[in-house]
């Protein structure tokens, strides 16, 4: 089963229905840009690499004026099990986690294609590869409810967790990131084989607190599947900008060293 948010917003896999709020945000002057989900937040939308068939997911931020970026937050959900699936019967023990290698990517600002119309970053700023040890998603409630009951007292399929990179560089006030990991046929490097890895998802956010988006109804994608994209120009299998999204946004946070 696929797990992406669609046109209308309607049967999104796991996330409650409810978008994570942004309300209470406290803007910070260290803080350049920010989507993220407000402290306590249990999961938010989000978007497989595997089930939605991409190698770098992101967008265009519009920082704050600022000096030099110093880490680039991104909330990532798991959907992962130790035994079973998110969707029929999970089981894991609590606080268990995997290794996940994933990568940030840092563009120069987009341009558009005169003749096609098409979106895409331009030249390569700054990559970084960390591993991270990501959370396994709780074990289902019961046999016949596969969702766990998170803190906030509603059920959840994934469980959403924020992960840092460190950057350290100057940036310009427009610039573009992605995130990127190998899964069983996505990613650079394509691992060939079931994994965790293919249960881990990019968080989504309703709306930047802190900064802005370039193109707040949109993600820059390069996913290989053409029935992913929601609205042309987009081109599959490039990274480039796909509109439609709903005023959704990859959940991001830039920070001023």
């Amino acid at each position: 089963m696929k797990k992406y948010l669609p046109v209308a917003l309607a049967g999104l896999v796991g996330a409650t229905m409810i978008a994570p709020s942004l309300a209470g945000a406290t803007t910070t002057s260290n803080v350049a840009y920010d989507s993220t989900p407000v402290k306590g937040t249990v999961s938010v939308p989000s978007v497989g690499a595997e089930s939605s068939a991409f190698n770098q997911l992101g967008n265009e931020v519009i920082l704050r004026p600022h000096s030099t970026i110093g880490h680039v937050k991104v909330t990532m959900v798991s959907f992962a099990c130790q035994s079973g699936n998110w969707a029929t019967g999970c089981t894991s023990a609590p606080g268990a986690t995997f290794k996940a290698p994933i990568t940030l990517n840092l563009y120069r600002y987009s341009k558009s294609n005169p003749t096609t119309g098409e979106i895409k970053p331009r030249r390569l700023i700054k990559s970084v590869t960390k591993t991270f040890s990501i959370r396994y998603r709780p074990s289902s409630q019961s046999p016949s409810e596969s969702r766990y009951m998170g803190k906030d007292n509603a059920l959840h399929n994934g469980m959403a967790q924020t992960i840092s990179f460190p950057v350290h560089r100057a940036l310009a006030t427009d610039a573009v990131s992605t995130v990127g990991y190998n899964t069983a046929t996505s990613g650079l490097h394509p691992l060939g084989a079931a994994s965790p890895m293919n249960d881990l998802n990019v968080g989504l956010s309703p709306a930047a607190r802190i900064g802005h988006d370039r193109f707040p109804d949109s993600i820059m994608w390069d996913t290989r599947a053409a029935d992913q994209a929601h609205g042309a120009p987009f081109v599959p299998g490039q990274l480039n900008l796909d509109k439609g999204w709903a005023g959704y946004v990859p959940a991001a946070r830039f920070t001023v060293r």
